[in-house]
C-alpha cells in the first residue's frame, strides 16, 4: 500500500469513528421519535450528571482513547521504526478487548434502567459502532501500520510531487516478493477444494449433520423443562418420551453422518495422493538426485494422511458445532437476551487464544513434518541397505542415528504440548468465568421478576454446550493450521513445474543416428562442476560405439542426455537430425533403451519386468524372443513357476547376472532404434560375464548400440571407441589404431592387461603351492 494512501485511510478511520461516536448521542430521545441535536451537547457536558446506567459519555471518551492509540502508532510509525510499533501491541490488544467486553457491560447496565432506553436507537447505536470501531482498529493496525512498506520521514521525503520515488524503492519489491508466496488462507482454500471434489459425499453427511443437530439443540430445552417440573412436582412424562426421541434421532443420524465423512476422508486422501504422485514422476531426474527419497515417502504417506484427515474431520467438527452453535445462540437469545450478551463477553479472548495458537501449531506442524520426513530418510536407507548394515555390525548405530531423529520430533512437541496447555488454560477459564457471571446475573433477573427458574436452567444447559462448541471450533483452526503446515512441501511439490519439460509431440520413424552439437552440461546438485564442454559427435545408424575413459570424465553424462534425463546447458542433442526435445515422450523412450549398470527390478513377475512400459504392445511371442536373444529364456523355463516366477522386492530372488539378462530382454523386446549398454558387465563375474556379452553381441545387430565400459573385452570389438577425459573427446577411432597411438586409451589398456597378468601369476602361484 502507498504509503499517502495508508495515511488517508488511517485519517478516513479518524473522522468515521469521531463521527459515529458523536452523532448518535441525538438518539437517545424516547419520548421524541427523532434526531435532536441538543442531546450531543447535554451527554458531552454532563449537563444532567454521569450515570453509569444512562449516560453515553462512556463511548466517547473510548473513542478518544482509541484514537490516541492510533495517533501514537501513526508517529512511532512515522518517527522511528517497526520494531517499536510491534511493542504496542501490548497495549492494543487488552485496549480492544476492553472496549469489546465494555459495550456488553454497558448496555446491560441500559437494560437496568427504569426508563425504555433501550427502545431508542442511540444505545444500540453507540454499543454497535464501539464494537465495529474495535474491529476496524485492529484491522488499520495490520494491514496498513504493519505493513512492510516504511514511513519514515526522511522516506517521504523521497516522494517526488507526481507520487513516484526518487530512490530505489527496495522495500515495495520486497512487498512484491512477500505478496507473491503463497498465504496461509491460500493454502487453506486449496485444502478445502479437495473436499469440493466430493460434494456428493460431503452434502448427505451435511443433510444428516442439520438433522441430528436439530434433534440435539432442543435436548438442553427439553432437559431444563424436565428438571424444572421436578422441582415443582409437576407431571414430566411427555417431556421425557420427547427428550428420548430427540436423543434417538440424534444418535442415528449422527452414525449416518459420521460414516459418510469417513468415506469422503478416504476419498480426499486417495486423491491428495494421486496428485502429488503424478507430479512427482514428472520431475525431472535432478530434482530426484537433491531431494531425498525419505522425504518424498514421507509427503506421499503420513504428510497427505495428515491434510486429508485433519481437513475433512475437521470440516465435519466445524459444521456440527456451528450449527449447534447457531442453533445454541437462537435459544440463548429467545431465553434470555441479557445472559446472551453476557455470553459473548468471552468471544475476543477465546479467538485471539486459538488464533495465536493456531499460527504457533501450524510453524510446529511445518517443523514437525520435517524432521518427521528426516527419520523416515533414515528408516528408508537402512532397510534398504540392511545387507551393508548387518555386515558392518552397525545395527545398533542405525537404531541410535534413528532414535536422535525422533529425539528431535519429541522436542517440537513438547513445546507443542505446552502451547495446548496455554491454550487449553484460557479456554477453560473463560468458560468457567462467564458460568460464574452467568449464574450471578441470571439469579438476579430470576429475583427481579424478569427470568423464570426454568428457564435459566436451560439457559445454563445451553451455556455448558455452547463452551463445548467454541472449544471444538477452536481446534478447528488448529487443526487446520496443523494440515497447512503439512501441506506447504506437499503443493510445493504437486505446483512445481519440472526443469525438463516433455513436451514434445514427434512420433517420425528413428533410424538410430545420434549427434551431439556442441553439448556443454552442469548436472543442476553440482552447479560449478561443468561435466561435458562443448562435445560434438555424430553415431551412424547401426554403428557400435564404445565411450571409454577415467572415472568422471562424463560418459555416463552422455547417456543421461541422450534419455533426456537432464537438458544441456548449451548445444543440442539430436536423433536422426530432430531435436530430442521435439520428440514424444512416450515414443522416444520406445526407441531408445538403457541398460544400466545396476539393473532395477521390480516386485513381481519375469514377464511383468520384461515387459515393463511395454504391457500394451508387447505380446508373449516376442517376449519370449527377447528373452532368448538376452538369454533369459533357458534359466526361466527351469523355475517351476516359468515366466510367472516372481523376481522378489528389487530382483532379490534372482543372481546379478540373472537381473542383468533380463534387463537386456526389458531393453530388446521394444526393438529399440538404439540400445545403451552403461556398464552393464562391470559388476557380474566371469562366467555370467560371458554370458551377458554373448547375449549383448545378439542384440547388437542392425540398431545402434551405445557401450559404456572399462573392460577391453566389452569395447575391442566396438565399431568406433569414442575416449572421453574431463568433459571433452580426446582420441577417436578403432581399437586396433588407438591401441599404436600414445594417448589416454592405450595406458587404459597397458594398465588392464597388466592387472590380469598380475591375476594369472597369483592364480599360477597358488596351484604351484596346492
Amino acid at each position: 500500500m502507498r504509503r499517502w494512501h495508508a495515511l488517508t485511510f488511517v485519517f478516513a478511520y479518524l473522522f468515521l469513528d469521531v463521527s459515529f461516536s458523536i452523532l448518535p448521542l441525538a438518539l437517545y430521545n424516547c419520548s421524541k421519535r427523532g434526531f435532536d441535536i441538543s442531546l450531543i451537547f447535554k451527554y458531552l457536558l454532563l449537563l444532567d450528571g454521569y450515570s453509569f446506567t444512562e449516560t453515553p459519555i462512556d463511548f466517547v471518551v473510548i473513542t478518544n482513547l482509541r484514537l490516541f492509540i492510533l495517533a501514537v502508532a501513526v508517529l512511532v510509525k512515522i518517527v522511528l521504526d517497526d520494531s517499536q510499533l510491534k511493542k504496542l501491541i501490548l497495549v492494543l490488544l487488552p485496549f480492544s478487548l476492553f472496549s469489546w467486553a465494555f459495550s456488553i457491560i454497558k448496555l446491560l447496565a441500559f437494560s437496568e434502567h427504569a426508563s425504555a432506553i433501550l427502545y431508542c436507537a442511540g444505545p444500540w447505536l453507540s454499543v454497535l459502532w464501539n464494537i465495529t470501531a474495535t474491529v476496524l482498529l485492529l484491522a488499520v493496525w495490520q494491514l496498513v501500520l504493519m505493513s512492510s512498506a516504511s514511513w519514515h520521514y526522511a522516506a517521504l521525503m523521497e516522494y517526488s510531487s507526481d507520487g513516484s520515488v526518487t530512490g530505489d524503492d527496495t522495500s515495495a519489491q520486497q512487498t512484491l516478493s512477500d505478496s507473491s508466496r503463497q498465504s496461509t488462507f491460500d493454502h487453506a482454500i486449496a485444502l478445502l477444494k479437495y473436499c469440493k471434489a466430493q460434494w456428493k459425499w460431503f452434502t448427505a453427511g451435511f443433510i444428516f449433520l442439520i438433522i441430528q443437530s436439530v434433534a440435539r439443540i432442543f435436548l438442553p430445552y427439553l432437559t431444563g423443562q424436565v428438571i424444572a417440573n421436578i422441582v415443582q412436582t409437576r407431571g414430566y412424562q411427555d417431556l421425557v418420551r420427547s427428550v428420548i426421541w430427540m436423543a434417538v434421532l440424534s444418535v442415528f443420524f449422527d452414525g449416518l453422518r459420521g460414516g459418510c465423512f469417513d468415506y469422503a476422508t478416504a476419498l480426499v486422501n486417495r486423491q491428495m495422493r494421486c496428485d502429488l504422485f503424478r507430479s512427482l514422476v514428472k520431475q525431472e531426474i535432478g530434482f530426484f538426485d537433491t531431494t531425498k527419497t525419505g522425504e518424498i515417502t514421507s509427503r506421499l504417506t503420513s504428510d497427505c494422511a495428515t491434510m486429508s484427515s485433519t481437513v475433512s474431520t475437521n470440516l465435519n467438527t466445524f459444521l456440527r458445532n456451528g450449527l449447534m452453535l447457531i442453533g445454541a445462540l437462537v435459544i440463548m437469545f429467545v431465553l434470555s437476551w441479557r445472559l446472551t450478551m453476557v455470553t459473548f463477553m468471552i468471544v475476543p479472548i477465546v479467538a485471539f487464544a486459538t488464533r495465536t495458537y493456531g499460527i504457533y501449531y501450524d510453524k510446529l506442524s511445518e517443523r514437525t513434518h520435517s524432521m518427521i520426513a528426516c527419520a523416515n530418510q533414515i528408516a528408508e536407507e537402512v532397510m534398504s541397505t540392511m545387507r551393508t548394515v548387518r555386515s558392518f555390525a552397525c545395527e545398533k548405530k542405525q537404531a541410535t542415528r534413528f532414535e536422535n531423529s525422533l529425539d528431535d520430533v519429541v522436542k517440537i512437541s513438547k513445546k507443542r504440548s505446552t502451547a495446548f496447555i496455554g491454550y487449553t488454560w484460557t479456554n477453560a477459564g473463560c468458560d468457567h468465568v462467564i458460568e460464574v457471571a452467568v449464574l450471578l446475573y441470571g439469579g438476579h433477573l430470576v429475583i427481579s421478576g424478569r427470568m423464570t427458574a426454568d428457564n435459566l436452567i436451560a439457559f445454563l444447559l445451553y451455556q455448558m454446550q455452547l463452551g463445548e462448541n467454541l472449544y471444538y471450533l477452536g481446534t478447528v483452526f488448529a487443526g487446520l493450521m496443523e494440515s497447512v503446515g503439512a501441506s506447504r512441501k506437499v503443493f510445493e511439490y504437486m505446483s512445481r513445474e519440472p526443469a525438463v519439460a516433455n513436451t514434445g509431440v514427434l512420433k517420425c520413424s528413428v533410424s538410430g543416428s545420434v549427434r551431439f552439437d556442441r553439448v556443454s552440461f552442469t548436472y543442476p546438485s553440482r552447479p560449478n562442476n561443468r561435466v561435458l564442454k562443448d562435445m560434438s559427435f555424430t553415431i551412424d545408424p547401426g554403428e557400435t560405439v564404445a565411450l571409454v575413459g577415467p572415472s568422471g570424465g562424463g560418459k555416463s553424462s552422455i547417456v543421461a542426455l541422450i534419455e533426456h534425463f537432464y537438458n544441456a546447458d548449451s548445444g543440442d542433442i539430436f536423433i536422426d537430425n530432430v531435436s530430442i526435445r521435439d520428440f514424444n515422450h512416450e515414443y522416444i523412450h520406445q526407441k531408445i533403451a538403457l541398460v544400466a549398470q545396476e539393473p532395477i527390478l521390480y516386485e513381481g513377475s519375469v514377464r511383468y519386468n520384461i515387459l515393463y512400459g511395454w504391457e500394451e504392445n508387447g505380446t508373449e511371442e516376442a517376449m519370449i524372443k527377447a528373452a532368448k536373444m538376452a538369454n533369459v529364456h533357458d534359466f526361466v523355463m527351469e523355475t517351476e513357476n516359468g515366466y510367472d516366477t516372481n523376481c522378489g522386492e528389487k530382483g532379490v530372488q534372482l543372481s546379478g547376472g540373472q537381473k542383468q539378462r533380463i534387463a537386456i530382454a526389458r531393453a530388446l523386446v521394444r526393438d529399440p532404434a538404439v540400445l545403451i549398454l552403461d556398464e552393464a558387465t562391470s559388476a557380474l563375474d566371469s562366467e555370467n560375464e560371458h554370458i551377458v556379452q554373448e547375449a549383448i553381441a545378439a542384440c547388437s545387430k542392425q540398431r545402434t548400440v551405445i557401450v559404456i565400459a572399462h573392460r577391453l573385452s566389452t569395447v575391442e570389438k566396438a565399431d568406433r571407441i569414442i575416449v572421453i577425459d574431463n568433459g571433452t573427446i580426446v582420441q577417436q577411432g578403432r581399437h586396433v589404431d588407438l591401441i599404436q597411438k600414445n594417448g589416454i586409451y592405450k595406458a587404459l589398456v597397458q594398465r588392464q592387461l597388466l592387472v590380469q597378468r598380475n591375476v594369472e601369476s597369483d592364480v599360477q602361484l597358488i596351484a604351484s603351492t596346492d
